[in-house]
């Protein structure tokens, strides 16, 4: 018990050294695991997104996917997705899952001062064996 209230203060005291602050750290954590669920679930769309005032952000349009061939561009608020309002990345991507990818996925945008909807196909990878 002694040394891990030992160890325990070393680990303090190296802390208040370095200057570390903890919760800058938690943050920095929670953050990477936002991208990294980000990056996994826009794939069918080709962009990056964030949570900007109550809306989502484009914060990249990957070339040649299918967000960049319906005209999507980084800055771009989205809206709606076919329909359904969408006030967060996490309910951005429940209603991109929900969505028929066998459709075009209507996606109503905000852009300088106009807002557009743009039709993204999403064309399902298909393979064929012979």
């Amino acid at each position: 018990m002694e040394m891990i209230r030992l160890f325990m203060g070393i680990l303090l005291l190296i802390c208040l050294i370095l200057n570390v602050d903890f919760k800058k750290l938690h943050n920095i954590y929670e953050e990477q695991k936002i991208l990294n669920e980000t990056i996994e679930a826009s794939s069918p769309l080709g962009i990056y997104v964030k949570d900007f005032k109550g809306r989502v952000k484009i914060v990249e349009v990957l070339d040649y996917t299918p967000a960049y061939n319906a005209g999507l561009e980084p800055g771009d608020r989205i809206l709606k997705v076919n329909g359904c309002s969408i006030k967060s990345v996490k309910n951005f991507f429940e209603c991109i899952e929900d969505a028929d990818l066998e459709k075009p996925v209507n996606l109503v945008v905000y852009r300088v001062d106009s807002c557009s909807t743009f039709p993204v196909d999403i064309v399902p990878f298909k393979t064929s064996c012979k």
